[in-house]
């Protein structure tokens, strides 16, 4: 290949990835120090800022509360590098392999989109195990706090009976606690790596009870059941509309095999759809319609309880 031929993509590249990282720190640096100027700077802002205070737009606390919320332990300067990073490498892959500037367009909305999807999945995860651990969490919880234990023993003994994602964040608590951090950051910090409603109000009733009392362990009794019934409910919709969903999945995976084994026996039939003028219309318009139709199942079934 003549040198020319490779100097082009390099060159956009090069010139690309600069201009992405420079904005990105520029960005950043601004951020950082907007942090440190503020009037209403607190020193307990050290231990813990909540995605509320640290956000400027509503992006960035979308984006913040997407990072607790999945458990991420990067800092959210190196984590909002990652999808800047992958959008880079998308562009420079699709402008290396075919020159091409639409598909670049492409590769970096994909790149960035890519990390954005597995923080998704893994808060999507996170919060499904969780929901099964926190109703037996709780009423450990107010055994404890019923027998006579602090917060901090009672949040040890959570961190040793509890399971999977609750288990580590009931051993940060206690060992925060244990070091003296304020326990309003210690419980604000918990709420957006929980994001259950019953554990709000638990961590709300927390601080209610550390400043003016009260019968924190019936509290806690109720959330419990609460969550349970929560639970129940959920199940019992998923098996409810499990006839549905199967439905709509053997129908998108039907089409697509359909479509795949069409294009192996009988090519010439997808030929004809991609020479036509209309061709690619047509099928930008099944496809378009395909989406629409998953994404209103989707929101059918999402029942809020």
């Amino acid at each position: 290949m003549p040198w020319h031929e490779w100097l082009y993509p390099v060159l956009t590249f090069t010139t690309v990835s600069g201009l992405l990282l420079l904005i990105a720190l520029r960005f950043l640096g601004k951020q950082a120090s907007g942090q440190k100027d503020r009037e209403d700077f607190d020193p307990a802002d050290l231990v813990y800022v909540s995605p509320e205070k640290a956000a400027r737009t509503r992006l960035d606390r979308w984006f913040y509360e997407l990072l607790e919320a999945a458990g991420s332990t990067l800092d959210r300067t190196t984590a909002s590098m990652i999808p800047a990073a992958t959008a880079v490498l998308g562009a420079a892959v699709c402008l290396v392999l075919f020159d091409d500037f639409l598909l670049a367009m492409l590769g970096t909305l994909v790149g960035a989109v890519i990390p954005l999807a597995w923080w998704k999945f893994r808060a999507w995860r996170r919060i499904t195990a969780m929901r099964k651990e926190l109703p037996s969490t709780l009423e450990l919880f107010a055994d404890a706090v019923r027998s006579g234990l602090s917060l901090e023993r009672a949040a040890v003994l959570a961190a040793e009976e509890s399971k999977g994602p609750l288990q580590n964040e009931f051993r940060w608590c206690a060992a925060q606690l244990e070091l003296g951090h304020s326990p309003q950051r210690v419980m604000e910090r918990m709420s957006y790596r929980i994001p259950l409603p019953e554990f709000r109000i638990f961590a709300t009733a927390v601080l209610v009870h550390r400043r003016t009392g009260g019968d924190l362990a019936n509290l806690a009794s109720r959330l419990a059941r609460s969550a349970r019934e929560r639970s129940e409910f959920r199940g019992h919709m998923k098996a409810v509309t499990a006839g549905s969903r199967l439905s709509v999945l053997g129908l998108t995976v039907g089409i697509l095999i359909a479509v795949a084994v069409l294009g192996w026996s009988r090519p010439e039939y997808i030929q004809q759809f991609l020479t036509h003028p209309r061709g690619p219309t047509l099928l930008g318009i099944a496809g378009c319609l395909q989406l629409v139709g998953l994404l209103w199942v989707w929101r059918i079934l999402q029942v809020k309880y």
